[in-house]
């Protein structure tokens, strides 16, 4: 008769453990500023620490090696998470963003093969022409917030790229975008929240929220359909996709990738390009070093995907703001076994936040971490940096499908703004970051903006 023993125990040494408050822990600062939290818990101990949300087991990953062993190592040992699904499934749906399994990788493999660099070299000339489109718009000497303005340009080059149309100044597309952002949030930080079938006020303005998003993006997919002849756009290759079997997405799969790529196009893409704008009006000699690349190069016309390579310090300036301001500012897993990182156990049921913020300004990666220093991603500095120390598109699996389409646009966006404007910062209050999903700018950026004539070659 043989012996069943029990499930041996991973090895490793206790979870060192952040103290919070008596039976409650950290849940009420989590509420009220994650990121500050996260932040704090990863300066207390580096690395990795633990900590709770009332009962919930919950820890800080901070470091290189253990976002590395979290997000690749031991993967499997991890997915997205219980609450993370109910906060992001109402909008995306089974999206790249959350779905996993078999799933994702299914979908990744369709997918992934259209946003590689030759790819996505097609869309750089409406990029561009999207941002003249918006420049020429603005009257000469006029007072804006850079970050609505830069929603508008992202919300109309997205849906150029997917539906050959633009969404134009949609406050109430915007809003319920805004709206949305802030229930996933309150879903994803608090310790009791109610189905959002259960009508409370806040349930029932997200649902109304959320049927008018993705009533907006199904109803492009629907006019595809009913086309005679449609367009040749992302929308249309996603719809001509197909999987080894020959068969193409179903119309509940084609609207949840549809919405993945355009929200995180859209949103990530306006915090990111607020950010440098903010940061170059600040630095006024990074400002003079992009405009003087930009001048000599483009010599007053518009920027192609030819010219990339000859605009590298502007495509330093954008990799410097997701640095310092990275869109994905906290990730979060949860363990799905018992399992080991950073040498220390972590209990299945964990939940684990990767502290992106805080990795991004450790000392010990970045010289003067808070100081704005393009120069850190020349390509031999940037080359010499730690795996898995700069990640604003994460990494692994769950990696971006679009960061090289995101890299594109921001570099072409910093170039064609630098060239066409002069920016300058009104007096306001100092201007923090807010994590709504994604780290933006909490009150907006005030500035004047001036039109500029680029000198010709």
């Amino acid at each position: 008769m043989s012996t069943i023993h029990p499930p041996t125990a991973p090895a490793g040494r206790p979870l060192p453990e952040i103290p919070g408050a008596p039976l409650i822990g950290h849940a009420r600062a989590l509420r009220r500023d994650l990121l500050g939290l996260v932040g704090h818990i990863a300066r207390e101990s580096p690395g990795i620490a633990g900590f709770r949300i009332a009962h919930q087991r919950a820890a800080v990953a901070s470091s290189p090696e253990t976002v590395r062993e979290v997000l690749i190592e031991r993967a499997a040992d991890f997915d997205k998470g219980e609450r993370q699904v109910r906060a992001i499934t109402p909008v995306m749906g089974r999206g790249l963003l959350i779905s996993e399994g078999d799933l994702h990788a299914r979908q990744r493999k369709l997918i992934l093969p259209h946003f590689t660099p030759r790819r996505i070299a097609r869309h750089a000339d409406a990029v561009v022409a999207e941002a003249e489109h918006a420049l020429a718009g603005w009257s000469e000497d006029t007072e804006v917030d850079l970050l609505d303005e830069m929603n508008t340009l992202t919300m109309n080059i997205v849906s150029r790229l997917l539906f050959s149309t633009r969404i134009r100044d949609d406050r109430a597309l915007a809003e319920a975008i805004t709206g949305v952002f802030e229930w996933e949030m309150h879903a994803l930080t608090r310790l009791v929240v109610l189905p959002l079938s259960v009508p409370t006020p806040r349930n029932l303005r997200a649902r109304t929220r959320i049927d008018y998003i993705r009533g907006r993006i199904d109803a492009f997919i629907q006019e595809r359909r009913s086309a005679d002849d449609p367009v040749q756009d992302l929308l249309t290759v996603l719809m001509n996709a197909r999987y080894e079997d020959g068969a193409v997405m179903d119309d509940r799969q084609l609207l949840d990738e549809t919405l993945t790529i355009w929200g995180a196009s859209q949103e990530t893409s306006a915090d990111a390009q607020t950010w440098a704008l903010y940061l170059l009006a600040r630095h006024p000699e990074a400002h003079a070093r992009v405009r003087e690349e930009v001048d000599r190069v483009l010599g007053g016309r518009p920027a192609t995907f030819e010219d990339l390579k000859q605009l590298p310090y502007s495509l330093q300036v954008f990799k410097e703001a997701m640095r310092l301001y990275p869109p994905a500012a906290v990730m979060l897993r949860t363990a799905v076994r018992d399992t080991v990182i950073g040498g220390c156990r972590i209990a299945r049921g964990t939940m684990i936040f990767l502290a992106i913020h805080t990795l991004h300004r450790s000392p010990d990666l970045y010289p003067e971490p808070e100081r704005f220093d393009p120069d850190r991603f020349t390509k031999e500095r940037e080359h010499a940096l730690p795996r898995q120390a700069y990640l604003p598109f994460g990494t692994g699996k769950h990696v971006c499908v679009g960061s090289h389409l995101a890299l594109m646009e921001g570099q072409l966006l910093t170039a064609t703004m630098t060239q066409r404007l002069d920016v300058e910062l009104l007096p306001q209050p100092p201007v923090e970051p807010l994590l709504l999903i994604n780290l933006r700018p909490r009150d907006g950026v005030r500035a004047r903006v001036r039109h500029r004539t680029a000198p010709a070659r």
